[in-house]
C-alpha cells in the first residue's frame, strides 16, 4: 500500500533520510539578480527512502539548478529525471514567503547527492 504525501511539510517524517527521487522537469526559472539562485520545478515526484521504503508522492518541488549541476545531472523540460538525495529542513526567509505569511516557518526540501547516468 502506497502512502500519499502532497505537501513538503509532510517530508518532516523523512528528514535526514536518503531517498531516491524521480520527477518530471516542468519549468526553469531564472533569478532576476543572482544566477546561483536559478531554480527548476519538478512535478509528479515519487520519493522512495533507500535502500528500502514505501514510496510517497509529491505534487511539486523546486530545486536550485546549481545542485543538479554539482552532481552532473543535466535536465530538459518535459523529461523525467532520477537522483539520490537527502531530505533536509530550512527556514523560509524571504521572497514570496513574506507575501504569503510563511516567513520564518520551517519547510522541507531534498538535496541531490548523486546521479548515476543509466547510459554509461
Amino acid at each position: 500500500m502506497n502512502t500519499l504525501i502532497r505537501r513538503r511539510d509532510d517530508l518532516r517524517l523523512l528528514e535526514g533520510t536518503e531517498v531516491e527521487v524521480s520527477g518530471r522537469v516542468k519549468e526553469f526559472r531564472r533569478h532576476e539578480k543572482r544566477r546561483d539562485l536559478d531554480t527548476l520545478l519538478l512535478t509528479n515526484l515519487i520519493v522512495t527512502p533507500t535502500p528500502v521504503g514505501e514510496s510517497v508522492f509529491l505534487e511539486h518541488l523546486w530545486l536550485l539548478q546549481r545542485q543538479l549541476k554539482k552532481i552532473k545531472l543535466h535536465s530538459e523540460q518535459g523529461k523525467r529525471i532520477k537522483f539520490i538525495g537527502i531530505v533536509y529542513s530550512y527556514k523560509r526567509l524571504g521572497g514570496k514567503s513574506v507575501d504569503r505569511g510563511l516567513f520564518n516557518l520551517t519547510d522541507f526540501g531534498i538535496k541531490p547527492l548523486k546521479y548515476e547516468n543509466p547510459n554509461h
